[in-house]
């Protein structure tokens, strides 16, 4: 890797037409391996952690793009989420593609290589260090904890979001080098698509504060403290709108995630276990970037899996980060990328790193997918420094960029293949990590589709020994026992699955099933309309709602389920309508 200047200020650079050539293959180099790594991603299928519910079995985003999908999209909370541009792009994916998950996957890594592109420029933009910068954006491409958010199709939500950030990252510069209302509703506009995608993405003002102080050095003229503290105020009120966007974005998200029931009551896991939790994460992202091994689609919060963490290794974590911080911050004159890479990871984190806890799991590879960043740019940097300063040859710069970057890779396109189907992804889960019971009721509902109920119990059984309140593994067992025809047996399972989780329609659904097959209408009844109150989507659960309403002599209501239906599934609707044409009069 050539010299390049330490600092990150921006630098008159005298051959453009060279440098642009220059950055020109580098950002092709870029893409390529990004490629390399994901191309095997055509042919991956969908997997059972959520694709169903984002594409495969969502009735609105098989329609394709449409506008009872758009109004659906942004009228209301679906996956306990609000996140509308993120339903968009599935929509039109379908309308492309169809249901083919191959093309699924390829949008996705195609919005990878475009993010990884968009962050070599925003850094080549802002300094003179081009090849550091494509250092950081290969890092980027490269590294296995991204592997979740590429190889994942329901994390579009993640490389979409992703984009519109990077994009806005450029607005900014671009506003604050020649300020005009238009560059700064720009910001505005994109900020707000990016939170249309995925609220994580709230950070985006914090960051902006970060790029103000360094590298943009927006107050490096003040020529006192009282101009100091004016020039800070000046530059948090320009961003009041955008805070104002963040506050709405966090409301909207915490009351989406509450009516989805994502959310973990504090008598579950109290605030101590959060705080300890949100220490080890931390400091065990650093851990899976440094040495990314037995990495998982899910991680057990230890305090759910009733496991004790060891003193010590809170006491690591804290020590690490602290430490980690005092250096930082008393480099902050001579080396100020590593305070700012160290704001980065910490702030951009925040959101998702488990005081609000949503969900079971301690923590995430996702979460990582730009956070690292700030990471990335202090390594990077402070590699380069370390290298000028004992002058090291060209070769050992190209070997110091290369090897690290191959082994990355390497071990990546061997994550990214653990996600070619359900099976595989929860088999891995499983084979590097300890109690895993997601990974096990996972594993579970993947047996059962195919046609495997017997291995399916077993595992269903393995996770509810872990964790008894795993309402999907009720359900999944559940199920389990009405797909070999045991109707009696799936009723407990089943009950005890909408008991810990009341609105979870699936289960109901399952539920009703069951009772219907043992000639119970009535209750049967009661559970299909618990299911579509849970989730007015929910075809199946109307067709049956209808069944049972017109055994009961319910006629009434079984036109009305008809008419629901006929929103969501024409096909079902129409053999539902020629049941009810011919059904006898009560």
């Amino acid at each position: 890797m050539p010299t390049e200047p330490s600092s990150f200020a921006p630098r008159d650079r005298p051959d453009r037409a060279a440098d642009a050539a220059r950055s020109g293959w580098l950002a092709l180099g870029l893409v390529i391996l990004v490629a390399v790594i994901y191309a095997q991603a055509r042919a991956f299928g969908f997997v059972n952690i959520d694709d169903q519910q984002y594409v495969y079995e969502n009735p609105f985003v098989l329609r394709g793009l449409t506008w009872a999908g758009v109004t659906r999209a942004f009228g209301t909370f679906q996956a306990s989420n609000w996140h509308p541009l993120t339903w968009l792009s599935h929509m039109v994916d379908v309308q492309l593609f169809g249901v083919e998950p191959g093309w699924h996957h390829a949008v996705n890594v195609v919005l990878h290589a475009a993010n990884t592109v968009l962050l070599f420029l925003f850094l080549r933009r802002v300094t003179a260090a081009t090849f550091r910068s494509a250092a950081v954006a290969a890092l980027f491409a490269v590294h296995p904890l991204h592997v979740e958010s590429v190889a994942w199709i329901s994390e579009r939500k993640d490389v979409l979001s992703a984009a519109l950030f990077l994009l806005a990252l450029h607005a900014y510069v671009s506003w604050v080098q020649r300020p005009s209302r238009r560059r700064q509703g720009l910001v505005a506009g994109l900020f707000a698509l990016g939170v249309l995608a995925k609220p994580m993405v709230v950070t985006l003002p914090f960051v902006l504060l970060l790029l103000d102080v360094w590298p943009l050095e927006r107050l490096r003229d003040a020529p006192s403290r009282s101009e100091r503290r004016s020039r800070i105020l000046a530059l948090l009120r320009e961003k009041v709108p955008l805070f104002a966007l963040c506050a709405g974005a966090c409301a909207v998200t915490f009351f989406a995630q509450r009516a989805g029931d994502a959310t973990v009551a504090l008598s579950d896991v109290p605030l101590s276990a959060r705080l300890t939790n949100a220490l080890l994460a931390y400091a065990g992202y650093l851990g899976h970037a440094a040495w990314p091994a037995g990495l998982a689609a899910f991680y057990p919060h230890p305090w759910l899996a009733g496991a004790s963490v060891p003193a010590w290794q809170v006491a690591g974590a804290a020590t690490l980060l602290i430490a980690a911080s005092a250096i930082a911050a008393h480099e902050r004159a001579r080396r100020p990328f590593l305070l700012w890479g160290w704001c980065w990871y910490l702030g951009t984190l925040i959101p998702v790193i488990g005081v609000v806890q949503v969900g079971t799991q301690a923590s995430a590879d996702r979460y990582t997918y730009l956070p690292l960043v700030g990471i990335f740019v202090a390594v990077v940097w402070a590699a380069a420094e370390v290298l000028d300063r004992v002058r090291a040859s060209s070769a050992i710069r190209w070997a110091a960029a290369v090897l690290p970057l191959v082994a990355l890779a390497l071990a990546s396109r061997t994550q990214a293949a653990a996600w070619r189907d359900s099976v595989a992804l929860h088999r891995h889960a499983l084979a590097v990590t300890e109690r895993n019971w997601n990974a096990w009721s996972g594993l579970g509902d993947a047996l059962s589709d195919a046609g495997r109920t017997g291995e399916a119990i077993d595992a269903y059984r393995e996770a509810l020994g872990i964790y008894p309140r795993l309402a999907t593994a009720w359900n999944g067992l559940g199920a389990a026992f009405g797909r070999v025809g045991a109707h009696a047996e799936a009723i407990a399972p089943l009950e005890n699955a909408v008991r810990i989780a009341p609105r979870y329609a699936d289960a109901w659904y399952n539920l009703g099933t069951a009772y219907g097959n043992l000639g119970e209408h009535a209750k049967a009844a009661r559970c299909f309309r618990a299911a579509v109150e849970a989730n007015a989507d929910h075809a199946r659960a109307w067709s049956n709602l209808a069944i049972a309403s017109l055994a009961l002599g319910d006629r009434a209501t079984a036109l009305e389920s008809l008419r629901r239906l006929r929103q969501l599934d024409s096909g079902l609707a129409g053999t539902l309508a020629s049941l009810l044409a011919t059904a006898p009069m009560r």
